[in-house]
């Protein structure tokens, strides 16, 4: 064991094998988990520029800001910051994905009231339109990928948390 002092603060750093062999649990775990996300997510990319010609980002932003409101009346407007982090986006590329879907004519945007800084978010029809068309493809392509993946190829915990619908929403709650 080795320690470092800084002021009132100590950072100690564990060597040693069970130390080594949790970190290694952990970091076969994210591989395992960041090789099914690529898999899974281009399969699904790819489905929906087929069947819809909207890209995954599209997608999972027209499905964020349609859960502001169920319809055109009452809708809630939403802040560029928390779509960038409902999506897991740097806020660039969320202002760059909201242009297209501005351009599109799917989202309509305005500056925050107090404060001009702030950008807003609300879907047009035509966007709660284009979020009808696309939600069942969404679901379809998502389940049919991780389903194509089989058990086999991916790790065993990744794999039943996806395919056991009644227990990957019992662990989100």
């Amino acid at each position: 064991m080795t320690g470092t002092s800084h002021g009132d603060m100590v950072c100690e750093v564990r060597t040693g094998p069970a130390d080594d062999r949790t970190q290694l649990r952990a970091t076969d775990r994210w591989d395992a988990l960041d090789r099914l996300h690529r898999r899974v997510q281009g399969t699904v990319e790819r489905r929906l520029r087929e069947e819809t010609g909207f890209g995954l980002s599209e997608v999972q932003a027209l499905r964020h800001l349609g859960r502001s409101s169920a319809g055109d009346a009452g809708a809630e407007p939403v802040r560029l910051g928390d779509v960038a982090d409902g999506l897991g986006l740097s806020r660039s590329a969320t202002s760059r994905l909201m242009t297209r879907l501005r351009r599109q004519g799917l989202i309509i945007s305005r500056a925050v009231d107090h404060d001009r800084r702030g950008v807003q978010m609300l879907l047009t029809p035509a966007g709660h339109a284009a979020l009808r068309r696309t939600a069942s493809r969404y679901e379809q392509a998502v389940g049919d990928a991780v389903r194509a993946l089989g058990s086999r190829d991916a790790d065993p915990v990744l794999w039943h948390f996806l395919i056991v619908e009644s227990d990957a929403r019992t662990v989100i709650r």
